[in-house]
């Protein structure tokens, strides 16, 4: 019995002090239960990463298809113009897509004015009497209803009413008087602002017309633009004309003495960042994949323009997707669609990027080694690319985009090409959506799993406090009997 006492007497039960911890015990026992369980959420957290990862990328070849449908979509850069004027300060223009190739030769013999008058000045509190006031500009007709006030309210109230067609204003003269200023908002000769009766007795009553009924006096006579193109001289009543040259928007700003050039050419600036647009999307859409597809870890080195944090991100990513062949095999097709030839009308003279100043190794192989060239990304000569497309730009669009069969659609180039190769990425339920939906799955059973695993380690929980919860009470009767018989057998050996 002293033996069986002495072992109870290492074993600890919660509220006996014993060498015998059951609640570490417990604890341990469910750490080892609770495995399954953070395994389960760990793959739950990398899962998120995944499709994280597979929406970035998703975002990254969206990016480049956009960019590469721009080259060649009805919204094209291949198809605007821009108008170049000689000299801005008398005459600009803006070309739609319809307007031709071109220059023109025009000089602005008169500009298109509106009839402006003038008082003389009047004490600022003089005040308008009630009335029925009717101004006429052209064809057009403006009755003001003044129900009395003074010089602002007057003004502010045909503002409102004769808005697009006449307008007042003050200027100061000195402290204490204004001059009132009337135009017309419509240039054109046949467009006269003609004051009626009432509004001439309301000069009168100014002081800014005599009985004699003679006007405000006219600072801006009614007249219409004169324009002399290529010889020809022609009238418009306004200085922004729309019908001289087909497609283009000309604005008279001022008179001169000699024609000036106005010169209609393709947008080659907007050209040519359509076709930045296109290598930075693609370089980037690149080093995506290279970072997800291999485990190298100079490639986030090559990424000089990387700060820390998207650094460590990449880190995370680095080699995550190397078993996809979906993505390796884009990859391939992606290097393969920038590198081949296309057809156009120059055939063999220009018929790559690399001819316009755009490849994996513009400067050759005298640059030397560089194994970031090995990966894939695109690089610009500029100075080339500005040659090309100066001398060189119906071939240019041809290369990024052509029809070959006759139907007025794109078949074939590099910007068709990426669209082709990154479309079934990214349409509606394409690759990356079943990809992403394939995770989603994934995540929502494993979180069930939980959900009953969380279940039974609670009940495998309460099961051994239960367990040992017995086991201290068996422990508590059982040294309750070792202490009983103690006393027993003292007090038998007392009374020997």
């Amino acid at each position: 019995m002293e033996g069986l006492a002495g072992l109870m007497s290492d074993v600890y039960m919660p509220g006996v002090k014993s060498r015998f911890n059951s609640e570490k015990i417990i604890e341990d026992l469910m750490k080892i239960e609770r495995l399954p369980k953070e395994k389960a959420e760990k793959e739950i957290d990398s899962l998120e990463n995944r499709k994280v990862w597979w929406q970035d990328l998703g975002r990254r070849v969206s990016s480049l298809r956009e960019s590469a449908r721009a080259l060649f979509s009805f919204q094209n850069p291949f198809n605007e113009r821009v108008a170049l004027s000689s000299n801005e300060n008398v005459i600009t223009a803006a070309a739609s897509r319809e307007a031709g190739e071109g220059e023109y030769l025009l000089t602005v013999k008169q500009l298109a004015q509106a009839d402006r008058f003038l008082s003389p000045p009047i004490d600022e509190k003089t005040t308008i009497e009630a009335g029925a006031y009717v101004f006429t500009v052209g064809k057009e007709t403006v009755s003001l209803d003044f129900k009395g006030g003074s010089l602002k309210e007057f003004a502010d109230a045909l503002n409102r009413r004769g808005r697009g067609v006449i307008s007042a204003s003050f200027i100061t003269v000195q402290p204490g008087s204004k001059s009132l200023l009337l135009e017309s908002k419509i240039t054109g000769s046949e467009n006269r602002l003609v004051f009626s009766d009432s509004v001439m007795l309301l000069g009168q009553q100014l002081g800014i017309t005599d009985t004699g009924n003679n006007a405000f006096k006219n600072i801006s006579t009614a007249q219409d633009a004169v324009i002399a193109m290529e010889g020809i001289e022609m009238t418009r009543p306004s200085n922004i004309i729309n019908d001289i040259i087909p497609g283009v928007t000309v604005t008279a700003r001022g008179v001169s003495e000699r024609p000036e050039r106005l010169e209609l050419r393709p947008d080659r600036e907007g050209i040519k960042d359509s076709i930045i647009s296109l290598v930075g999307n693609y370089n980037r859409l690149m080093a995506e994949l290279n970072i997800l597809t291999r485990t190298d870890d100079r490639l986030i080195d090559e990424l000089t323009y990387l700060d820390k944090d998207e650094v460590d991100e990449m880190r995370k990513r680095l080699g995550a997707f190397s078993g996809d062949t979906t993505l390796t095999q884009l990859r391939g097709n992606l290097l393969k669609a920038v590198a081949s030839p296309y057809p156009t009308d120059e055939e063999q003279d220009l018929a790559m990027l690399a001819q316009i100043g755009i490849s994996t190794n513009p400067r050759g192989s005298g640059a030397g080694y560089n194994p970031a060239r090995l990966r894939g990304y695109l690089d610009i000569d500029e100075k080339a690319l500005d040659t090309a497309m100066e001398q060189r730009l119906p071939a240019i669009r041809q290369l990024f985009a052509s029809d070959t069969d006759g139907d007025m659609l794109a078949d074939t180039g590099v910007a068709f090409n990426l669209d082709a190769l990154t479309r079934p990425l990214v349409d509606k339920g394409g690759i990356i959506s079943l990809k992403t939906g394939t995770i989603d799955s994934k995540i929502s059973q494993d979180k069930r799993r939980i959900d009953t695993m969380e279940r039974q380690l609670a009940a495998k929980e309460a099961d051994l406090k239960i367990q040992y919860s017995r086991m201290e009470s068996a422990y508590d009767r059982m040294e309750k009997m070792s202490s009983s018989l103690d006393g027993f057998s003292r007090q038998n050996s007392n009374n020997r």
